[in-house]
């Protein structure tokens, strides 16, 4: 692919990429916060809470606040009491989703939960906190503006890189040179996308992920995925070697064969993924996210490594003798073919080998594979709350399915044109630099920005 092209297409990502973040994320919330607070006429720290309560309840038309003075409602305040089973009569309570704050600072605080008052402490800032975290987005309060600034500048640091090129253009006359510059720009998109999200505040983050539709989530990681050079130098080497039995039946059903098991094979691989991830989410969370991210960054940064230098030190691709050892069973498998003469019997030994030989592709190139479906995981765990392995079930469905998507498309245009093919290595390079450029940055947000990966 030419620079130009290359360049054009950049500036077309870059461009909808910002247009997507500027659009605005501020927006309503779906269903609004009811707030109950109860206090007494006598008690000092509830006279300094309820203006804030009252500001509240005024100038967010999404959040209700239910205030209750409780010698005037002894009825409901007992109700409360009941149900959340506290025994203290102490006020200010304040009642917020699933958390409930006892007494009332203007100091701030982390979050700190009183078991005598069965209560969080009521810190200021921790009571607009629950507030934002229940809403998923900012709340007017007195002395902040609603409006809130976005680190835009930061966008600009790519388009200002795109720029250096037409003055760089005369030095940049071989393809290592113009690997540089493009690997740099790479770079700079991602580090500048990484740092407008950490500069964002977590509830405008938090809103924006959850106002992004889960499949568009899917489809981009599963599709991102299926560029998989690993499974893409398998399926070719195979379909070379059937190119030369002049047979597109043969070719059509043993390429589909091949394409089916890795779908489901790889449904089987994230299955299991998921079942394992989800004990070490449920009891070690930050940590194993933390532990994930990091090891996802790291590959990411292998795979950019091999688009400068292709292969070399540790690398996440097949070894040569992985592809030795693949090319042997592709042969067997065209020799079954052409040997097989209308055999029924030679021709099912044929089609057992590809499914064979899928199953060990897919084995072999875990290391190649298993990055992005971890990404997929831990936010398909966080998405699916009710009916979870039905969930699960269904969305890593619809991820095979998309993922096989690319090598389908191989497999038809080997059937059109019917002749021996191979990947590049500036091929391998760019699918490389395409996966470890979604690594990096899912593996970053993983480790400093968790809440973005809360889609739908």
């Amino acid at each position: 692919m030419k620079a130009k092209y290359i360049f054009k297409i950049l500036l077309t990502l870059i461009l909808l990429v910002s247009l997507t973040i500027f659009a605005p994320v501020a927006q309503a919330a779906e269903k609004g916060l009811d707030i109950y607070f109860f206090y007494s006429k006598t008690c000092p720290h509830c006279a300094k809470q309820k203006p804030l309560m009252e500001y509240i309840d005024k100038q967010n038309e999404e959040v209700k606040v239910n205030s209750f003075e409780v010698s005037q409602n002894p009825q409901i305040w007992q109700e409360f009491l009941a149900k959340y089973q506290i025994t203290s009569q102490a006020v200010p309570r304040t009642f917020i989703g699933d958390k409930n704050f006892i007494g009332y600072s203007e100091t701030e605080g982390e979050l700190e939960y009183n078991s005598v008052y069965k209560g969080y402490i009521g810190y200021r800032n921790q009571i607009i906190q629950a507030i934002e975290t229940e809403l998923g987005y900012i709340v007017n309060i007195p002395g902040r503006d609603k409006q809130i600034q976005l680190p835009w500048y930061i966008i600009f640091l790519p388009i200002l890189y795109l720029c250096s090129y037409p003055l760089l253009n005369k030095k940049l006359n071989n393809e290592q040179r113009k690997r540089y510059w493009f690997g740099g720009l790479i770079t700079t998109i991602i580090i500048s996308l990484f740092f407008f999200i950490t500069f964002t505040p977590d509830a405008i983050i938090k809103q924006f992920a959850q106002g992004l539709p889960f499949p568009l989530f899917v489809s981009t990681i599963a599709l991102a995925d299926g560029f998989n050079p690993c499974a893409f130098t398998v399926l070719i080497i195979l379909l070379s070697l059937l190119s030369y039995t002049k047979s597109r039946r043969d070719m059509t059903l043993i390429g589909s064969t091949f394409v089916a098991t890795s779908g489901v094979m790889y449904f089987l691989f994230i299955m299991i993924m998921i079942l394992v991830g989800s004990v070490f989410l449920d009891k070690y969370g930050t940590i194993f996210m933390l532990v994930l991210g990091v090891i996802i960054t790291l590959a990411g940064l292998i795979n950019i490594k091999d688009y400068f230098f292709f292969k070399q030190a540790f690398s996440l691709s097949l070894s040569e003798k992985q592809q030795l050892s693949i090319s042997k069973k592709a042969r067997e498998i065209a020799r079954k073919l052409q040997n097989s003469q209308g055999s029924k019997k030679m021709f099912l030994a044929a089609l057992g080998g590809t499914i064979l030989l899928a199953i060990f592709v897919n084995i072999v190139e875990l290391g190649c594979t298993a990055i992005l479906p971890a990404v997929y995981m831990t936010t398909l765990i966080q998405y699916c709350q009710e009916n979870v392995w039905l969930c699960f079930s269904f969305w890593t469905g619809i991820y095979a399915l998309i993922y096989i998507i690319p090598l389908l498309a191989i497999l038809l245009n080997f059937i059109y044109s019917f002749k021996s093919s191979r990947l590049s290595e500036s091929q391998g390079r760019i699918l490389k630099l395409i996966g470890g450029t979604f690594m990096l940055f899912f593996g970053l947000v993983m480790i400093f920005k968790p809440e973005f990966l809360t889609f739908g």
